[in-house]
C-alpha cells in the first residue's frame, strides 16, 4: 500500500529534459493590482462563512507526450478556521492502471483505503498520521500546493498573480463571474511553506512552465469552480479542476471504525 501511493505522485516537474526557459514576460493585468486581493479576501471569507461543500475534481499530469497520472475525485469537505476534514474517493489511472482510494481527512491524520492492497486479517483502513503523512500529501498535491481538496484556490494569490481576464458565464445554469490568472512560479515560491513545493515551482520557472489559473465565483464570491493549468511548449503538461456545490449545506464524514484500522508504520511493505 505505502508502495502504491508513493507510485501515485504526479510528476509536477515533467520538464527537466525541455527547453531552456522563455524569457519574455508574461501578460500582465490591464486591472488595478489591488483587485486581485479583493477577489481573494472575499472567497477566503466566503468560505469561512459557509464552511462546508461537495467537490468534483478532474486532473491529470503527463510527461508532455503521454498522461501518466489521471484521477477523478468526488467528496465532501469541511473548513474549521485552517483545518479542512473531508472524505472522498479517488478514481486513478497510473499508466493505463486503474484503482480506486478512499480517504477520510480529520485532524490528526488521514484514514486511506486502497482497492486490492494486501491488509493485515480484519482490517480495511491504514492510518497516516498528520505529523507523518508525507505520503498522503503527496498523493493529494495534485489538488494544488496545500495539498487539500480545493486547492486550486492556492494559485489565487495576490503575491504572485495577476488578473488578466474577466467574463460573465453560467455554471450549472447560474450566473457566475469567471477571473482568469496568470501566475509566477518563482514569486509563487516564496509564498509556500512546504519547502520540497517552493521547490518545485523554482524549477518550473527555470524549465519555463507557466502557470495559469481560473476562478469563477457567484454574486457572493463563493468558488463554484477553480482550475490551474501548468503549460510547457504550449502544452498543457498538468490541471486540475473542481467544481464546487452545496456550499453551506450539511455534509457527513464517517470515520472508520477503529477495529478496521492498522498504523500506516504496520501496513504491509
Amino acid at each position: 500500500m505505502r508502495r502504491f501511493l508513493l507510485a501515485l505522485v504526479p510528476l509536477v516537474l515533467v520538464a527537466c529534459t525541455a527547453a531552456p526557459a522563455d524569457d519574455r514576460a508574461p501578460t500582465t493585468s490591464s486591472l488595478p493590482k489591488g483587485d486581485l486581493a479583493v477577489l481573494a479576501d472575499r472567497i477566503e471569507q466566503r468560505r469561512a462563512e459557509l464552511g462546508t461543500a461537495t467537490f468534483h475534481t478532474e486532473g491529470f499530469a503527463s510527461d508532455g507526450q503521454a498522461t501518466e497520472v489521471r484521477n477523478v475525485t468526488d467528496g465532501v469537505l469541511r473548513r474549521d478556521g485552517d483545518d479542512v476534514t473531508g472524505s472522498m474517493t479517488m478514481d486513478v489511472s497510473t499508466g493505463g492502471q486503474p484503482r480506486k482510494i478512499a480517504l477520510v481527512v480529520v485532524r490528526d491524520g488521514t484514514y486511506v483505503q486502497v482497492e486490492g492492497a494486501p491488509m493485515p486479517a480484519g482490517k480495511k483502513w491504514g492510518f497516516y498520521p498528520a505529523a507523518s503523512g508525507g505520503e498522503v500529501a503527496a498523493l493529494l498535491r495534485g489538488f494544488g500546493p496545500s495539498a487539500v481538496p480545493g486547492a486550486e484556490l492556492d494559485y489565487v494569490q495576490p503575491r504572485a498573480a495577476l488578473i488578466v481576464g474577466r467574463s460573465a458565464e453560467q455554471v450549472d445554469g447560474a450566473p457566475v463571474t469567471r477571473f482568469d490568472l496568470v501566475v509566477d512560479p518563482l514569486k509563487m515560491a516564496k509564498v509556500i511553506q512546504d519547502q520540497d513545493i517552493q521547490l518545485q515551482h523554482t524549477q518550473l520557472a527555470e524549465y519555463g512552465v507557466k502557470i495559469a489559473a481560473s476562478v469563477w465565483v457567484d454574486d457572493t464570491s463563493a468558488p463554484v469552480r477553480a482550475e490551474y493549468r501548468f503549460e510547457l511548449d504550449g502544452k498543457v503538461v498538468k490541471q486540475s479542476t473542481t467544481r464546487f456545490r452545496g456550499w453551506g449545506e450539511p455534509v457527513g464524514i464517517t470515520v472508520p471504525e477503529q477495529g478496521e484500522v492498522v498504523p500506516a508504520d504496520q501496513l504491509p511493505q
